[in-house]
């Protein structure tokens, strides 16, 4: 979610209150871990996230597994109400497709 949240960045996520708009940054459980993704669409039965600086979106996910809405960034002691959301950034695509382009180039040489 970078560049909206960082590293070492704290969360506070409230629950839902009304239907959240695409946009929001929401707090949800997926199998493996809980996951702060941005929504891109709210449908019957079905939510789907995707990460500010991923290719693709998340696999579909019911609604029932979406925690909350963040609200609020606690960032190195100050907390931001307002102005943390920077949304997706070009920056933030370039940096990982290098680093995915990066990474499957020494893939290729470790395994030779």
């Amino acid at each position: 979610m970078w560049p909206s949240l960082r590293s070492g960045d704290h969360a506070g996520v409230e629950p839902l209150e009304g239907m959240p708009r695409p946009g929001d940054v929401l707090l949800a459980r997926f199998d493996h871990a809980l996951v702060l993704h941005r929504l891109r669409r709210w449908e019957p039965g079905a939510v789907a996230l995707r990460g500010d600086n991923a290719a693709h979106e998340d696999p579909p996910l019911p609604a029932s597994r979406v925690l909350g809405r963040v609200r609020r960034i606690r960032r190195g002691g100050v907390v931001l109400e307002s102005g943390w959301d920077v949304g997706p950034r070009w920056l933030g695509r370039l940096r990982v497709a290098v680093k995915w382009r990066l990474a499957a180039l020494l893939g290729r040489r470790g395994g030779r």
